[in-house]
């Protein structure tokens, strides 16, 4: 007799609850697109100037933890930090910021001589640490990047130098331009890359920054 009540039952149940079954069966899956920062084009420099040109060491990019998330970050306020869940980084921030900074100083400047964190006291004639404290576009696709960077020279003996950036460029909303947020924050980077390629031809001698 309680099988035959239990029968109505669940009956019941699929005709109230159609769509039951199908979630059961079927998992929610999340599309995720991932991005990395551009450099600048590459140009094809000489032997010669390559041959020539310093050695430059390139140190881990410090970069605040709300920034050490996987999804792209966007400031929905001035206190207030949102994230695109479906828009990822390749790669760590810290490290694809690293790598991109020395592919545009590989072009920016007469040398393809980067290393990279790690190097001995020998391999490099002066070394380049950055420390970000924004990176990141609001709502709008504004994007924002404040940084500090220091050279330091290994070779000269000179005192190291340093100095602030702070640049916004301007971008399409992320909403519904996800991938706009990595080329608006490769744009800023660029132009960091240009203010140090600048730094270290005016401090260290590493040759006339290319245009």
């Amino acid at each position: 007799m309680k099988l035959f009540l239990r029968i109505p039952i669940l009956l019941a149940a699929g005709l109230f609850f159609p769509w039951l079954p199908g979630c059961l069966l079927k998992p929610s899956t999340l599309l995720t697109r991932s991005f990395l920062l551009s450099p600048l084009p590459a140009t094809s420099p000489t032997a010669a100037s390559a041959s020539v040109g310093p050695a430059i060491g390139i140190g881990i990019v410090k970069l605040p933890d709300y920034l050490m998330k996987p999804s792209l970050a966007v400031r929905s306020g001035t206190n207030e930090i949102s994230y695109l869940e479906s828009s990822l980084w390749a790669e760590r921030l810290d490290t694809c910021f690293q790598r991109t900074l020395a592919a545009n100083l590989s072009v920016l400047l007469p040398t393809d001589k980067i290393r990279l964190s790690s190097w001995s006291r020998d391999e490099v004639s002066c070394a380049v640490y950055v420390s970000v404290d924004r990176f990141e576009v609001n709502s709008e696709g504004t994007g924002t990047l404040i940084a500090w960077w220091r050279i330091a020279s290994r070779s000269t003996g000179r005192p190291p130098v340093s100095g602030a950036f702070q640049e916004i460029q301007p971008g399409p909303a992320p909403s519904q331009h996800p991938e706009a947020v990595a080329a608006t924050l490769s744009r800023l980077t660029d132009r960091l890359s240009q203010r140090i390629a600048e730094a270290l031809h005016d401090s260290q001698g590493a040759g006339a920054p290319r245009p």
